[in-house]
C-alpha cells in the first residue's frame, strides 16, 4: 500500500486526544462532518446510494451512514461504504477501514499546491482546533 503513511499520519491527526473506542469513533464522526457536505454519492456493495448523515451510536455498531438508495432509506455501517476516490471523504474514509484493520478501498491525491494533498490541509487545520 503506497500510502500507508498518509494514513498513519491521518489517523495520528484524528484520534489525537481520543481514548478509547467511543473516543476513537466520535473523532472520526467529527472529522467526516466536519469534511463532507451532505448529501454525498457513495457506493454500497456496488449500488449507487446518496449519504444524507452520520452519526455514532454506540462501539458495537461504530461510525454509521443514514443512505438513501434504490429500495429506500437505512442506516449502513460507514466501513460498507465506497466513496469517489479522489475526494476528502475517500481518504477519511480510507483511515476509518485502516483503523479497524480493513483493507482501505483506493483513493486518489488531490493536489491542491506544490507537493501537498488536500489532506494535508486538512491535517493541519485539526491540529490547530487541537491547539486551541
Amino acid at each position: 500500500m503506497e500510502y500507508r503513511s498518509d494514513l498513519v499520519n491521518a489517523l495520528e491527526s484524528i484520534l489525537v486526544d481520543a481514548y478509547g473506542d467511543a473516543e476513537q469513533y466520535t473523532a472520526f464522526l467529527t472529522v467526516i462532518e466536519d469534511e463532507t457536505q451532505v448529501p454525498v454519492s457513495a457506493k454500497l456493495l456496488g449500488t449507487p446510494v446518496t449519504v444524507t448523515g452520520f452519526d455514532f451510536l454506540d462501539d458495537a455498531r461504530g461510525v454509521i451512514a443514514t443512505c438513501k438508495g434504490p429500495d429506500g432509506v437505512g442506516e449502513v455501517a460507514l466501513a460498507d461504504l465506497a466513496f469517489l476516490p479522489d475526494t476528502v471523504t475517500a481518504w477519511i474514509h480510507a483511515a476509518y477501514r485502516f483503523h479497524l484493520g480493513l483493507r482501505p478501498f483506493p483513493v486518489k491525491p488531490a493536489l491542491t499546491g506544490p507537493g501537498r494533498t488536500e489532506w494535508s490541509l486538512i491535517h493541519r487545520r485539526r491540529r490547530a482546533r487541537a491547539a486551541h
